[in-house]
């Protein structure tokens, strides 16, 4: 019998996708922690807990911030749902709730998200810099290097004099401490960090209504996989499986991981770098795709698909029975289709066998978006700094994750923060994403502490479920996205891996369409990945794991 579904995961979706489409990766663990920002305990990697400070420890932050108003620019890319509501980042309710308790105005320079690395790479050439940038994590040579270079204010000694909460916050968490600093310790911008460690929110779904109508159990081995495919063919379904595009790579590293492999930098068993389409475990994974798609399980199409996560128009036709997506948007499969029989159920990636160990999957996520920088040429460095870091305190955070208190959110019994009918149900017209857009900050908008869990009320128990499904694989072969090259270890790297990219995820393409035999081409692929430079790009990047570890 299909799920009871709430029609506010339909609005959810956008704001989430804005949200993750933002964000850069990030660490390892999960965890929960209560949504109104009261001390958490959570695990490091080492799998030791540490507290995160709570606010009220520190000094309470004296409002306004200043006497006399003062005016900061900030270049900021565009939030798709807030960008709905309002033209204007200073219309929107938050932003204006907030410059009333500050005193701060802000003048926002605006970049539409796809344009956003552009604009910034203009602003620093031209060096008319905002006193607030989004984006330093675009800076080419690194943040470091923005400092060195005399674009990216040194925050090192300022940030725990005039960001208290910020910096409490930072160095509560070993994850967050090593992401918000270079390898030598310094610290260049300042970072949205989460509240409490955000599970994989992307992974495999499947129809687990045509798995009943089937006799079948949800698939756990390549070879449960294989028969439910078969199944889904002989019933007559387009793509029983829909790959990302040209089979080389998804955020949710779905069919590979069972392999021990993902398309990109990774770990490997005995911890030390490695490039997955490098790995044997490439050879295995291409080999199985190349077989399910002789047999026609494979979508056919797969090598132009570029959606970033499962394509709508197929899930909601029938014309898929498997792909990876994202927690929120089973609803919205379920809601759209004219097949009141749909149901989505998540499931692990898949194994040779059913007691194998998984270790390469979406990491759980500390931070979201990009890291912001100050300018060294700005006026306001301390007044900023204190800007931010009201952020991070209980009041701050609070208003910038659920807005004001008893208009857009109330408190339950138990202290945590509940949605009111002027953002679940908005009388103005306004989707549950646009809704918390308006009243509380966008997400991966800026630095401030964080809530993902704001999301969860509009969302039923199965979906939410996802999140525990995906998660129950380890990631401990997960190359930590914070890693820092040095100048000329980025563009020495940079001008290897372009061009094996390319030739990688072409090659993958040709070996599961058959157009390459992937036996008599493996070799010839290793070895071309090789002349290319790939024992070098790994050198590189072994070297600056090692520095992370260090940090």
């Amino acid at each position: 019998m299909k799920k009871a579904r709430k029609l506010t995961a339909l609005l959810c979706v956008a704001m989430l996708a804005s949200s993750l489409a933002a964000c850069n990766g990030n660490g390892t663990t999960t965890t929960s922690t209560p949504s109104d920002g009261s001390t958490a305990t959570e695990s490091t990697e080492g799998g030791e807990e540490s507290v995160v400070t709570d606010p009220n420890e520190l000094p309470d932050v004296t409002l306004p911030l200043t006497e006399e108003p003062v005016t900061i620019t900030y270049f900021q890319t565009t939030d798709g749902n807030a960008s709905q509501v309002k033209n204007d980042y200073n219309d929107l309710d938050v932003y204006q709730e907030l410059e009333a308790r500050t005193g701060v105005h802000i003048e926002w320079q605006m970049s539409s998200g796809a344009d956003t690395q552009t604009n910034f790479n203009l602003m620093i050439s031209s060096n008319q810099l905002a006193d607030v940038m989004y984006g330093a994590g675009y800076y080419s040579d690194g943040i470091q290097a923005g400092i060195d270079d005399g674009y990216f204010l040194d925050l090192t000694d300022l940030v725990p004099e005039y960001a208290p909460h910020y910096n409490a916050v930072r160095n509560s968490n070993d994850r967050y401490r090593k992401a918000s600093m270079t390898d030598s310790g310094r610290i260049g911008a300042l970072y949205q960090f989460q509240k409490s460690i955000q599970p994989p929110w992307d992974g495999l779904q499947v129809r687990k209504d045509w798995l009943d109508e089937l006799g079948l159990d949800l698939p756990v081995t390549y070879d449960d996989w294989h028969e439910a495919l078969t199944g889904f063919k002989e019933m007559g379904v387009y793509a029983p499986l829909s790959l990302m595009g040209n089979g080389a790579y998804d955020l949710a590293s779905a069919f590979m991981s069972g392999f021990g492999v993902t398309g990109g930098w990774q770990l490997t068993e005995d911890g030390t770098a490695a490039y997955g389409p490098y790995l044997d475990g490439w050879k295995d994974y291409v080999s199985l795709m190349s077989q399910w798609y002789a047999e026609g399980l494979v979508d056919p199409d797969f090598m132009t698909a570029n959606y970033y996560f499962g394509d709508t128009t197929m899930i909601v036709t029938g014309k898929t029975g498997a792909w990876t997506s994202m927690y929120t948007m089973a609803s919205l499969y379920e809601q759209t289709t004219e097949d009141t029989d749909m149901v989505i159920a998540a499931c692990t990636a898949p194994r040779v066998n059913e007691d194998d160990v998984i270790h390469l999957r979406l990491a759980d996520q500390y931070y979201s978006g990009q890291p912001h920088a100050i300018s060294a040429n700005t006026e306001h460095a301390e007044l900023i700094l204190r800007w931010f870091d009201y952020l991070f305190t209980e009041e701050g955070s609070m208003l910038c994750n659920y807005g004001v208190e008893g208009d857009t959110y109330t408190l339950d019994d138990e202290g945590n923060p509940v949605w009111t009918d002027k953002v679940m149900n908005s009388p103005d017209g306004y989707s549950f994403a646009q809704a918390q857009c308006n009243y509380a900050m966008p997400p991966s908008s800026q630095p401030y502490w964080y809530d993902w869990t704001r999301e969860l009320q509009g969302l039923d128990e199965e979906d939410v479920g996802m999140l525990d499904i995906w998660g129950s694989d380890d990631q401990d072969w997960v190359m930590p996205n914070d890693l820092s090259l040095t100048a000329d270890e980025a563009v020495e790297r940079s001008s290897i891996m372009t061009d094996i990219d390319t030739f990688y995820r072409e090659q993958t393409a040709q070996m599961i369409t058959g157009v390459l035999d992937v036996e008599t081409n493996w070799d010839s692929y290793k070895s071309t990945l090789e002349s290319m430079g790939i024992e070098r790009a790994t050198e590189i990047t072994q070297t600056a794991y090692d520095r992370y570890v260090q940090r």
